[in-house]
């Protein structure tokens, strides 16, 4: 049930969801345990694209990776580990916006009793929040399928770059010519050369000849802590990401069109439990046709400044 498929185009829907930033402020100030499911919109004014976005990944005709496709197919894996290797330094350098800011402040003050993100950026810890749930886990750790060896993703960055040094030359990635390790891919399904994308890959094509360490512990396979397409979220933290939403009297999505299920269904919860659900995002989501719902469409950053300032008044 908790499975992360990959959730089909948002539908047109004739929704009747009304709000104004005053709604927003009221909900935030009126309940006491707020809990924030947060997606991929509240990271762009950090530089991390999103998906469905006017200029997301999807529109770039960006293909997830499927957790069967990385675990089976050894090219699969190397033109991963490639991208992020190549996307990384910018990805880790990013910095919390406004809006992860303001939330970190609210949590302080008691205003949010904790935060669900889809987000694999870590950009809500950077920011200074205490109580955040990561449902689809972080790139920011490194597994092995194999045995219980973790490791940080800057450890993993340190190995590739030994093993790949001609690339780690190349370091630029502004896309090399032909002599290079690395070929622009100039129109196919996987999408636009040298784009950045929201889990910190980057779109170029990767030599066959690229090298990914095994585990060091058991020569298994590494993967990044996240969940891909088609993998499960882990019982335990479904189970966590239940029981924080049943405690909360209210709940606040922020950038997130709820598209992915297992997000999707923490609102259909709420909604099962009388709990209150706003929405601050821009476009349409899954729960626009909630009864009762709040939704405000406006960018995040500007938005949560202005509800922590008019509840720090």
């Amino acid at each position: 049930s908790s499975s992360s498929s990959p959730p089909p185009p948002p539908s047109p829907s004739s929704s009747s969801y009304s709000g104004t930033l005053e709604d927003l402020v009221r909900f935030v100030e009126t309940h006491d345990a707020v809990s924030v499911i947060t997606g991929a919109g509240i990271s762009t004014e950090s530089d991390i694209p999103d998906y469905r976005g006017p200029n997301g990944a999807y529109t770039t005709g960006f293909k997830p990776m499927m957790h069967q496709k990385f675990v089976s197919c050894e090219k699969t894996r190397k033109r991963y580990w490639g991208r992020s290797m190549l996307g990384w330094e910018k990805f880790r350098h990013c910095r919390p916006n406004l809006a992860h800011l303001a939330l970190a402040r609210l949590e302080e003050m008691g205003q949010v009793s904790g935060i669900i993100t889809q987000n694999v950026d870590r950009l809500h810890q950077k920011a200074g929040s205490k109580k955040v749930l990561e449902l689809h886990g972080t790139t920011h750790e490194v597994i092995c399928l194999d045995c219980d060896y973790r490791c940080s993703r800057d450890q993993m960055q340190l190995d590739l770059k030994k093993l790949n040094p001609a690339l780690a030359d190349a370091q630029r990635w502004r896309i090399l010519d032909g002599q290079g390790k690395l070929r622009a891919r100039h129109s196919t399904a996987e999408g636009t050369p040298g784009l950045q994308r929201p889990d910190g890959d980057v779109e170029v094509e990767i030599d066959e000849g690229f090298i990914v360490p095994p585990c060091p512990s058991c020569s298994g396979l590494l993967k990044p802590d996240v969940i891909f397409f088609g993998d499960n979220v882990p019982r335990q933290r479904v189970e966590a990401a239940n029981s924080l939403i049943k405690s909360s009297d209210g709940i606040l999505v922020i950038g997130s069109s709820l598209m992915v299920f297992s997000a999707y269904r923490l609102c259909k919860l709420a909604e099962e439990h009388g709990i209150p659900v706003a929405v601050l995002n821009m476009g349409e989501t899954r729960i626009d046709k909630f009864e009762n719902l709040i939704k405000y469409e406006a960018p995040a950053g500007a938005t949560m400044s202005q509800i922590l300032k008019c509840i720090s008044i």
